[in-house]
């Protein structure tokens, strides 16, 4: 099985390897992951424009993957830049975190909350939610206080507090991490952590996790989008074909 990460901003060595260290650690034996990134973007995805730039890459990359006979795609990034378009423009599945993470939320309980890193990016959450038809299961949204670039263990003191205010005073059941780079030895101590608090377990989502697990399972089963929900441009219209950057 092989599956392509498509990662919306611009290469780094260390941002590159954090990635796919990330995704091997939760792949099943077996799977074989390759990786690129955007060569035309941004640093970090912490805005809509940021998004916006994102996108035409992403498409052009998940239709390389496809070509070269990828089995799926997931785009490691929690807003999913680009996803609806690479699936209208491919037959392979193509995974966004952000859908994944909230999809398996709600499996796991009634309400959640989603932990971003900054205030700025609520909007962003909240928009997220509604286009995976969960507005009305989303308990809040509550921010780490660091950059997408900062976000570490150094926060999970700040991520445990804020996640217990969320399932203490706005009815979450599950708490979704909303930025890439949280897994690792976060997820668990926060689960940890909470647990000691509440006194009981509560399901703390990592998105990586969630988009692995998707993808495997949906090139298992051999199943992929609907192709009525996303149907395939016009071929004739050229602006459907893009450049290398």
């Amino acid at each position: 099985m092989d599956i392509r990460l498509v990662v919306p901003v611009l290469y780094s060595e260390a941002l590159a390897e954090k990635a796919r260290l990330e995704y091997q650690a939760c792949a099943s034996a077996g799977v074989n992951l390759s990786l690129v990134c955007v060569a035309n973007g941004t640093n970090s995805i912490e805005s809509e424009y940021d998004l916006a730039l994102a996108q035409p890459e992403v498409m052009r990359l998940v239709q390389e993957a496809e070509a070269e006979g990828i089995d799926a795609c997931v785009i490691t990034c929690f807003g999913d830049p680009g996803a609806a378009g690479a699936k209208e423009l491919v037959s392979i599945p193509v995974i966004g975190e952000g859908e994944a993470a909230i999809c398996m939320a709600g499996l796991l309980g009634g309400r959640f909350a989603i932990m971003i890193t900054q205030e700025e990016l609520f909007p962003m959450m909240r928009k997220m939610a509604r286009l995976v038809g969960m507005e009305h299961r989303l308990a809040s949204v509550r921010a780490a206080g660091a950059g997408v670039l900062d976000f570490s263990l150094d926060c999970v003191p700040r991520v445990v507090d804020e996640a217990e205010r969320a399932v203490r005073d706005d009815g979450a059941e599950v708490i979704v991490m909303g930025c890439t780079g949280s897994g690792g030895d976060m997820v668990p101590k926060i689960e940890e952590a909470l647990k000691q608090r509440l006194g009981a377990y509560v399901p703390v989502i990592d998105p990586v996790l969630a988009a692995m697990k998707l993808a495997e399972g949906l090139v298992a089963t051999g199943m992929s989008h609907s192709k009525v929900a996303y149907p395939t441009p016009p071929a004739a219209r050229r602006e459907y074909h893009f450049n290398a950057g």
